[in-house]
């Protein structure tokens, strides 16, 4: 009996071969999912190197999170068709949650980008750039409308974008036609709107053109200086205003303490010559 023993593994041992703890053993033998396939008089215990197997199993199933329970009925009825419907089952989860963890990425990844892009920038410099084309997805006309329509418009946007997997962390933003802009109406926007990827069917879209825009930094509520620097560099440069102005946090209330020492970034569209 000694020699047949020696092909087997103790429960301590089996429990290192597993990687678990030999609690989790006994547990699995206390439900009979797995028992040890020898129990002598004197309380020992072992189990089968084919055994190890069978732990990689259900292992493996308990990854997928599938019950102790369905495990068990599963190693009972053994059959290759109950294996691959249930394979096959989980493999439609992964792809799903391997989806779900690409666009959670995308997101970090955005975030990330805008927070390292907000290190690098002089908030009180004020340039003339070339942007290329973007689209948003944008809000109804909030033209002329009272600032509580925001409250339902704000969550239907980020609602429909997070519905159509569009969002990719890009903080909201707002488009200031140039008659509100001559007129210093800075909080009565055209439409509110997010950045979303470009491969996406155009629908309630706008996209930004490419072209020269003049781009300054707002901090906290400051709207009205701000926007009258940037006007002031228009001036000088001889450039006129095109159709909208496009304002977007750089630094929210995630990154900032405060409202107060939020960072908005104005892109005063530029005619071109």
């Amino acid at each position: 009996m000694r020699e047949e023993l020696e092909k087997y593994f103790t429960t301590g041992e089996f429990a290192n071969l597993c990687r678990v703890k030999k609690q989790t053993l006994f547990h699995y033998d206390e439900i009979g999912l797995l028992s040890p396939q020898i129990k002598r008089d004197n309380g020992y215990r072992y189990y089968s190197y084919e055994q190890f197997e069978v732990f990689q199993v259900i292992a493996l199933f308990k990854e997928f999170g599938v019950p102790l329970k369905e495990i068990k009925v599963l190693l009972k009825d053994k059959k290759p068709i109950n294996m691959i419907t249930l394979l096959k089952e989980k493999s439609l989860e992964i792809e799903e949650k391997i989806k779900s963890l690409n666009h959670l990425q995308a997101i970090i990844q955005t975030r990330l980008q805008l927070a390292e892009h907000a290190l690098k920038t002089d908030f009180s410099s004020i340039s003339l750039q070339y942007l290329d084309e973007e689209t948003f997805m944008i809000s109804e006309n909030i033209l002329e409308e009272a600032e509580q329509k925001y409250t339902t418009v704000i969550p239907e946007l980020i609602h429909y974008t997070q519905l159509h997997k569009l969002d990719r962390g890009y903080p909201i933003g707002a488009m200031l036609a140039r008659d509100q802009i001559q007129k210093k109406e800075f909080y009565n926007y055209e439409h509110l709107y997010i950045k979303i990827p470009k491969e996406i069917e155009k629908i309630h879209c706008h996209t930004r053109p490419q072209g020269l825009y003049v781009v300054g930094y707002q901090k906290g509520a400051e709207t009205e200086h701000a926007y009258d620097r940037i006007i002031q560099f228009v001036r000088e440069k001889g450039l006129k205003i095109a159709e909208y102005a496009y304002e977007e946090y750089v630094i929210d209330e995630v990154m900032a303490d405060g409202i107060e020492n939020s960072i908005t970034r104005i892109q005063l569209q530029i005619q071109s010559q």
